[in-house]
């Protein structure tokens, strides 16, 4: 039995060029690039909301957006690109949203065992004023159970720093330990040795770097970033006018 005769396909069309093909290139990375800067974004605005939270004016913990914002960390950490600064970028945004999860939930625990730094300050405070109210003279004032790492005495008063968003001029040091992981990963990558790099030494450097920064540029903060030169990570300083 004879077989009806086949259609013929169509022929495929000619292969990309090669500035075609580099053109689809440069289109990724650029989407790519707009996506992790939406995402820096939005992690720095969860970073201030669980402030909020911690500081009482939120009354619910955003769990549910720090889960979503994990997922788009982890599908952008995913990624393929070959631009090497972008994935240095990406690996850094990975490594600061790991530092914030493990501030959180540590800071969340803390909470909940009532050794929250935060909340024995509050305790103290309330009990100074207490103490301190007409009529209340008599009265003994009530005492929060300090943790054995936290100092039962009030912090003296100091005189407030120049404002700088460097993570350890500004006290921030889950920022600091992500800019410190991304260093030390992209030293990785270039084959660099990172076995006198400690997390203190980096820190140190940074924080002696950013008066200077300032007083050169007259600038109101400066930032660092993870960049590669010359087959070399290097932690440059960026000054915020």
């Amino acid at each position: 039995m004879a077989l009806p005769p086949q259609k013929p396909g169509r022929p495929a069309g000619p292969p990309p060029s090669a500035e075609e093909a580099a053109r689809a290139a440069r289109h990724a990375t650029d989407e790519l690039t707009d996506e992790t800067a939406k995402l820096e974004e939005e992690l720095e605005a969860l970073k201030a909301r669980y402030e909020q939270y911690f500081l009482g004016t939120e009354r619910r913990e955003p769990a549910r957006w720090r889960d979503e914002v994990r997922k788009k960390v982890l599908r952008l950490k995913g990624a393929f690109t070959r631009n090497t600064g972008l994935r240095f970028r990406i690996q850094s945004l990975h490594a600061r949203y790991l530092s914030y999860e493990r501030l959180w939930q540590r800071s969340v625990r803390e909470r909940e065992e009532g050794t929250y730094r935060r909340d024995l300050v509050k305790a103290r405070r309330r009990a100074g004023e207490a103490e301190a109210a007409p009529g209340n003279a008599a009265a003994p004032a009530p005492a929060a159970t300090p943790s054995p790492s936290v100092n039962a005495s009030a912090p003296p008063a100091r005189t407030p720093a120049p404002p700088t968003s460097a993570p350890p001029a500004g006290g921030d040091e889950a920022r600091m330990r992500a800019l410190y992981d991304a260093y030390i990963a992209a030293k990785r990558q270039c084959n660099e040795d990172v076995s006198r790099l400690s997390y203190d030494v980096v820190a140190r450097s940074v924080a002696k770097q950013v008066p200077e920064v300032m007083a050169r540029f007259k600038a109101k903060a400066v930032d660092f970033r993870v960049e590669v030169k010359d087959g070399k990570a290097i932690l440059k300083a960026i000054p915020r006018v």
